[in-house]
């Protein structure tokens, strides 16, 4: 997602939210900017017409730009009752802006304004850079003793900048570290690096750092604790050191603020007040600096997070009046913007208008599953009203959908309007509460977190899965599951169409699951994911091929690496695994066939696997296809036109092959599916 998509969707999240506030439509706005974007007056230009372009996307008609020192001045000034002159060291995470002005005397009159691109950020790159690399192998060896090199300084380099610490997590740069790793006389640091990248934790290491940061303007010394999937690490820093650090930066302002001083024709002690505003203009160096040049009793603090803000309101207030002139900007002022360039990432379009369709959504109220009961989340094949077959996900409050035919609520996106599925030809289906964490992986082994609400309400507006999560060509998703369930278990176990299974440990799994960025494995087992379920090592799992040959694996037996569980045959258009499920050994469960009939049997009653690539043993005479596993007790049966309760705990347990009717089925109609309920920690 580039700048300007960014800065709309934040545009238009406030917009809407204003807009529920007063009960009325916003065509107009005023922003604040800093002084210099940049110190290059091109890239300042680009920056000011990039906030305003962004501005328009999110709905506005015309805006006005006030300086943010400036606005911040306004507000202050209602509270005078004589003339000042008043220096503003307005000191945030991006600029820092220097303003004098002379305030009490009508409207404010600005004397001098000064600026450069110096602020928080920078100071948190530089304390990142300073203490953390040698924490991850910098400085240390590799290779052959006798002809050692050291590890590269471009790897640390990168902490410079979170977003550089995303581009070591390429395959090619992965492999460069474990290279380096299997010889480094400092391994574990190195794997270390492995595990901060591959967990994309750089942007959590930032804000870490950051707070410690904050923290040295109240103490004298503050931990840096990074805790993450690999790697723990303690380091400790002082103001000093801080101090130290940012020496050449401070230097640079405190020369700055000299110069802006003398263009305003005043004289340091004709300064009446020094107003600090913005985060970092509370670190106690600049502080220091300002009670050094003007005198401690004039520096004052404003609202370090809200003043700008406040000080916006006093300006639109005067501008609705009429009592401050400034210029109007709309679209047409910027339509021949040229796009911008360079960079060191590649982001790939957003669908912009999708987004924000989705923050108004939010800002006005969801209109998806309830707040309370469940939802039920299906996935199939979707035909966009008879456009191409595509995988989709779709939630529905269990509500509404009891009783419908499920066709008519699967093809609807709420008030009868068309979704972006036409008909949804259902695969399997989930029971979830509406805000339950919601795990969807992907033909592509990406693992994806949403809910069921924000599902719904996706559906609500007409867009699709693929939307929200931008999947790649021929990427569907393949399983759901009920993650805040799942993720409590000993472990992940998956299985796939192929017959593979493996289950994954999830104490190490868990961290890179729940990371900002999507995870994927880059080891994916052959096959699309069937079963994907929070286990238990003492558990045995039942894996059945849609031919209705099954095999049961202990899951104590099943090797970590995984093992191909069941051998599918030759046939694999047709027998190829239908259903799998983890169980107790001594627990019952139940087979479903798409021609309504189920057989409930023992789970030890399953043949236990012999080896791994082994033949099933047929567990149905019918020739029906198998379609489901499920566990002993009330369930609701999905076929290809309808929900169907079915209640299998009145079926009697069949020592051989029989199956008995389970529900009834019409001429033409099949079950394709049964909906799980949530499977907590065993």
């Amino acid at each position: 997602m580039g700048i300007r998509d960014s800065i709309a969707l934040y545009r238009t999240g406030t917009k809407a939210r204003a807009e529920r506030l007063l009960g009325q439509e916003m065509r107009q706005v005023v922003l604040g900017r800093p002084v210099h974007f940049a110190a290059d007056a091109a890239a300042d230009r680009l920056a000011e017409a990039r906030l305003l372009h962004a501005a328009f996307d999110a709905g506005y008609e015309t805006v006005y730009l006030q300086y943010e020192p400036v606005a911040a001045a306004y507000g202050y000034a209602l509270e005078l009752s004589r003339p000042e002159n008043a220096l503003v060291f307005d000191f945030g995470g991006g600029t820092l802006d220097i303003t004098v002005m002379r305030l009490g005397e009508g409207r404010p009159r600005v004397l001098a304004t000064g600026g450069i691109p110096v602020a928080g950020d920078v100071f948190d790159q530089k304390l990142v850079r300073a203490k953390l690399p040698r924490h991850f192998g910098e400085g240390s060896l590799y290779g052959p003793r006798h002809k050692a090199l050291t590890t590269p300084q471009w790897i640390y380099d990168s902490f410079n900048d979170w977003q550089a610490i995303l581009q070591l997590n390429s395959a090619q740069n992965r492999q460069i570290l474990r290279d380096i790793a299997q010889t480094a006389q400092r391994k574990h640091q190195i794997e270390a690096l492995l595990a901060l990248v591959g967990s994309n934790y750089g942007l959590k290491m930032f804000d870490v750092v950051e707070a410690a940061k904050r923290a040295l303007s109240d103490k004298r010394g503050a931990e840096i604790y990074l805790d993450g999937p690999g790697f723990s690490v303690r380091e400790f820093v002082t103001r000093l050191e801080f101090e130290d650090v940012i020496r050449a930066e401070t230097r640079a302002i405190e020369r700055h603020l000299e110069e802006t001083v003398r263009r305003s024709g005043l004289r340091p002690e004709q300064i009446d007040t020094v107003i600090r505003t913005g985060g970092s203009a509370l670190i106690p160096a600049f502080y220091e600096m300002l009670a050094r040049h003007f005198g401690q009793a004039k520096v004052r603090s404003l609202d370090a997070f809200s003043s700008v803000t406040a000080g916006l309101g006093v300006v639109a207030h005067d501008v609705a009046r009429g009592e401050i002139d400034l210029p109007a900007h709309t679209p047409a002022d910027f339509a021949n913007l040229p796009e911008a360039t360079g960079g060191r990432l590649k982001v790939r379009p957003v669908n912009l208008e999708m987004m924000q369709r989705r923050i108004v959504l939010e800002e006005q109220g969801s209109r998806g599953a309830g707040e309370q009961g469940s939802a039920l989340v299906f996935l199939g094949e979707a035909t966009g009203n008879g456009e191409n077959t595509h995988a989709e996900v779709v939630a529905v409050d269990e509500a509404t959908a009891d009783g419908r035919p499920l066709t008519a609520e699967l093809a609807s996106s709420g008030g009868g309007r068309p979704s972006a599925v036409g008909a949804l030809s259902v695969q399997s289906a989930l029971r979830i509460a509406p805000d339950a964490q919601l795990l969807l992986i992907t033909t592509r082994y990406r693992f994806l977190l949403t809910t069921a609400r924000q599902l719904s309400d996706l559906h609500s507006i007409g867009q699709g899965v693929a939307n929200l999560f931008r999947l790649a060509g021929r990427e569907t998703v393949c399983a759901l599951v009920d993650w805040a369930a799942a993720r409590e278990a000993e472990r992940l176990l998956l299985v796939t169409s192929s017959g593979f299974a493996r289950a994954y440990p999830l104490e190490t799994l868990r961290p890179s699951i729940e990371a900002p960025a999507p995870f994927q494995f880059d080891s994916p087992l052959p096959g699309v994911v069937v079963l994907a379920q929070g286990v238990a090592r003492r558990q045995d799992a039942v894996i059945v091929t849609a031919g209705g040959r099954g095999l049961r694996w202990p899951l104590a037996r099943l090797p970590l690496v995984g093992a191909q569980a069941i051998n599918c045959g030759q046939e694999a258009a047709f027998d190829r695994v239908a259903a799998a499920r983890a169980v107790e050994p001594d627990g019952d469960l139940v087979l479903l066939l798409a021609d309504g009939y189920a057989r409930r049997l023992p789970a030890a009653a399953v043949a236990e696997a012999p080896r791994a690539n082994a033949h099933g043993k047929s567990l149905v005479a019918r020739r029906a296809a198998a379609v489901a596993l499920a566990p002993v007790g009330p369930l609701t049966v999905v076929t290809d036109r309808r929900l169907v309760a079915a209640d299998c705990a009145a079926l009697a347990v069949e020592e051989g092959t029989k199956a008995s009717r389970l529900v009834k089925v019409e001429e033409g109609e099949r079950v394709v599916a049964v909906v799980q309920a949530s499977q907590r920690n065993p």
